[in-house]
């Protein structure tokens, strides 16, 4: 059977310096087609969709486009995707591993380019203590999947999303706190880590090489040298550990440098986070250590914010008078005036405790947390600690009762 080698720019578009492709041992795109029919295909598909594969791109764009409209355009892009690949006269024939590597490219896309926004946009924002949480909303489908798929690998939009899927839920495991020059020679193994924990087989050992390449000029060598050990003890590893050594061997080669004293800046705690009650008081989040404290940004220009108070009701009303009083309510705005915050108060009778955080989106509750999009749910501790920096909505309310008892009980 004949197999046809061409170039099409949807399998060379790649991510940051290009490493993806560059790196990956296994099966080529170009090996997959082998008919006339799917070389037609890709052909018109690539015309058709090019923009939305092409990563660079793409990339520029996340950075001045907000949350809710990025997610829609990606959405959008895989409906008229999947549309156009079910629609095409010949699809029936194409072959089984064809079919595979395009439903992986198109599903893979959307979840790539959606981890992704938080973390570029992280990268790009150095102020900022924390690392954005996108929505539960918008992440909850991923566990619908299975994210390790061997048969996917050659599609680099999948490629791409194991290295954003691992950046992203390993931020996610340390409550999206930004590494910092004191703890940054543990993000490498984090990352690896958190890949052998979830991650398996030739997919674990893809993530693993393309965690290094990435990061492996941003970390202490003597992580680099432990993450390399881990993949170099990974089955058939020969190709990997040649693409490693090429982009990371002179790193492996130095010295750590001192690492500096942790006393230079002190790590920000969730607990020095303050507002502004409606006496005009400040207070810290350290105020309601010992209890439970469900977070809800809003403002009261905010319509969906608005929408979810009847349901945040209905949620307190269903916890028990103890339950009550282990469990804090704060309703946070992030109006730009003290008058048009309280007008709200007055006609909304909020039911909890309140505050103002003023500016808008330059308020210091939107920079402090990372926010993009209101209304922003957080979950945090008895202790005072975040522990989902991207809680459910009052309206998910069976959901986020569970998650708030689950609290209280430890």
């Amino acid at each position: 059977m004949k197999v046809f080698h061409f170039t099409l720019l949807l399998w060379l578009i790649s991510v940051g310096p290009g490493f993806s492709q560059s790196i990956y041992q296994g099966t080529k795109p170009e090996a997959l087609v082998t008919t006339a029919s799917e070389k037609a295909f890709l052909a018109e598909f690539n015309t058709k969709f090019k923009p939305d594969f092409d990563a660079t791109s793409q990339y520029a764009k996340l950075k001045t486009t907000g949350l809710d409209a990025w997610e829609m355009s990606l959405f959008d892009a895989r409906k008229a995707q999947s549309t156009f690949y079910k629609s095409y006269p010949q699809a029936d024939q194409f072959s089984k591993p064809f079919q595979q590597y395009i439903n992986a490219c198109i599903r893979w896309n959307y979840w790539h380019l959606l981890l992704a926004y938080p973390i570029l946009r992280g990268d790009s924002q150095t102020a900022q203590p924390n690392v954005m949480s996108l929505p539960s909303v918008m992440v909850d489908d991923l566990a619908t999947l299975s994210v390790n798929d061997e048969t996917a690998l050659p599609a680099e939009p999948y490629q791409n999303f194991l290295f954003f899927y691992v950046t992203y839920f390993n931020s996610k495991a340390r409550n999206f706190a930004k590494y910092t020059p004191t703890d940054i020679q543990t993000s490498l193994t984090d990352k690896a880590t958190f890949a052998r924990q979830h991650l398996t087989a030739n997919v674990y050992q893809y993530a693993l090489a393309r965690v290094l390449v990435e990061n492996c000029d941003r970390v202490p060598p003597s992580s680099v040298r432990t993450v390399f050990d881990m993949l170099s003890k990974t089955p058939n590893a020969a190709g990997y550990i040649a693409a490693v050594k090429a982009r990371c061997g002179e790193v492996m080669a130095r010295k750590d440098e001192p690492v500096a004293a942790a006393s230079k800046k002190k790590a920000i705690d969730p607990n020095a986070f303050s507002f502004t009650n409606e006496k005009g008081e400040l207070v810290a989040l350290d105020a309601f250590k010992g209890k439970v404290v469900y977070l809800d940004v809003w403002a009261s220009w905010c319509g969906p914010c608005r929408a979810e108070f009847p349901f945040s009701k209905q949620l307190q009303e269903r916890l028990t008078k103890k339950q009550k009083e282990q469990t804090v309510f704060l309703y946070l705005s992030i109006d730009d005036t003290e008058d048009v915050w309280k007008k709200a108060l007055n006609s909304l009778q909020l039911s909890g405790e309140q505050g103002l955080s003023k500016g808008g989106w330059k308020s210091r509750t939107v920079q402090y947390f990372g926010i993009q999009s209101i209304p922003r749910y957080i979950l945090i501790n008895k202790n005072g600690q975040i522990i989902d920096a991207n809680a459910k909505r009052p309206s998910q309310t069976d959901a986020i009762l569970e998650d708030i008892l689950k609290l209280i009980a430890e």
